[in-house]
């Protein structure tokens, strides 16, 4: 199987669980994360500033939350992108609901082949997506390209506490507790057990900057949250 077929193959399967999970999705974020999930968003759109005039692009947007957290600063025009057609639709409705649907144009499309031009937006940020991508170089590679010079890339992706007890009882309930929990509540199988072992393959913290280097942004940071459970990483695209 050549490398292109390996990745359609991957990047289909995973579109396919999130479709199933889309019903159930913001439930299980809400319970599962005890609701910090909403804080962490607000954090990540705060360090992308989406200030009045600019243009800004979720990827890998889901149900929307994030680009609604950015549609709500006044002036911001607003794209979402993601490859889950049933989350997308979800995220439509509720942006509808929050009467900001004129204010974002949202697609259906792969986070690592952008549907848009060369420096195209002010600002770019992708919560919770990048660990499901084939290829997360590709992806950034993407990001940056579509970014205008001086923009800003913000990643919000699971990590791992620092602390070593912090980590013991995290893994116990990563690894054990929110599988059953999201399979009694989503009815699928797999998918709360993907969560866990894509979060165990995923580069963290160093590892992850070292690949936003190679994908060419520049001055990059990355501040740990909720004692190290997610990993905000911050970068540029320098002129």
């Amino acid at each position: 199987m050549s490398a292109l077929q390996e990745s359609i193959g991957f990047s289909d399967q995973i579109r396919k669980m999130f479709d199933s999970l889309a019903p159930s999705y913001d439930f299980l974020n809400t319970l599962l994360s005890l609701g910090i999930d909403r804080y962490w968003r607000r954090k990540a759109v705060s360090l992308l500033h989406p200030e009045k005039g600019g243009r800004f692009l979720d990827v890998a947007t889901g149900t929307c939350d994030v680009v609604l957290e950015i549609a709500n600063r006044e002036g911001t025009e607003s794209y979402g992108i993601d490859f889950s057609r049933s989350m997308l639709l979800l995220g439509q409705k509720k942006l509808s609901k929050e009467g900001v649907a004129d204010r974002v144009k949202l697609q259906q499309g792969c986070g690592q082949n952008l549907p848009y031009a060369d420096n195209s937006f002010d600002g770019s940020i992708c919560a919770f997506g990048i660990r499901n991508f084939f290829d997360p170089l590709q992806g950034l590679k993407e990001m940056i390209r579509v970014l205008k010079p001086e923009g800003q890339l913000v990643i919000l992706e699971f990590s791992y506490p620092k602390i070593s007890i912090c980590k013991k009882i995290y893994q116990l309930y990563f690894e054990y507790v929110l599988p059953l929990m999201g399979r009694w509540v989503s009815g699928h199988g797999r998918a709360y057990s993907y969560l866990p072992d894509s979060v165990s393959r995923f580069p963290i913290r160093q590892d992850f900057v070292q690949l936003m280097e190679s994908a060419g942004f520049g001055d990059i940071k990355f501040k740990d949250l909720s004692l190290g459970i997610v990993t905000l990483y911050i970068g540029r695209k320098h002129g």
